[in-house]
């Protein structure tokens, strides 16, 4: 059975012709450099948006993106590592006074290297039981068809028996198997959630 989030903890985002997205999408960036290389800005503000649930919908949504952007600093490769995606998050956290932080699992590109299965489903699990989605990284997406490389999307749910995940890209989403990108993939990737600090005041 997946462990999925719930509607609260997601950004669910109405269009202008009434259609409904779940998360955001770099296309609705306006300058075209920016919907080229702003999948890492989006994923960043499909975590901030749930972690935040701000009252509002796709207006609110479009300025949290454009206030991401400004953030990161994709170059000819993107933003490519856990470290460039969490420094660009941590910028806009440290900005607006956020009690949150960064926690990554990195997904080297040898696979002798790579955590096994059972790391990587507890890691995302345990984002999603604390009402937490997971940005991924995809640098290749090996056997997995419906899984763009070189791309962040966003975990929205995950089956730990299957390890079949919901994600969500350009605003659908889609279903694929992270146990076979796993073991499949040429580059490999990451997987970063944001975790709430503990103080006085959220204790």
């Amino acid at each position: 059975m997946k462990i999925m989030l719930d509607e609260p903890d997601l950004p669910v985002l109405t269009g202008l012709s009434g259609e409904k997205y779940i998360g955001g999408s770099q296309e609705w960036y306006e300058d075209s450099w920016h919907k080229k290389a702003g999948c890492g800005p989006v994923a960043a503000s499909n975590l901030i948006w749930s972690m935040t649930r701000p009252e509002g919908g796709m207006e609110q949504y479009l300025d949290l993106m454009r206030d991401m952007y400004p953030c990161f600093t994709p170059g000819l490769q993107g933003i490519n590592t856990s470290v460039l995606f969490s420094d660009g998050i941590m910028r806009y956290i440290a900005a607006h006074g956020l009690q949150l932080t960064p926690q990554a699992l990195d997904i080297p590109s040898r696979p002798r290297r790579r955590p096994n299965a059972c790391t990587v489903r507890d890691f995302i699990l345990t984002a999603l039981q604390s009402s937490a989605p997971v940005a991924f990284l995809n640098l290749s997406n090996g056997t997995v068809s419906n899984l763009e490389n070189w791309h962040w999307v966003t975990i929205i749910a995950l089956d730990p028996d299957t390890m079949q995940a919901n994600i969500s890209d350009y605003g659908k989403v889609l279903e694929i198997d992270v146990s076979k990108w796993l073991k499949t993939s040429f580059l490999g990737g990451a997987f970063v959630y944001l975790r709430l600090i503990e103080t006085a005041q959220n204790r």
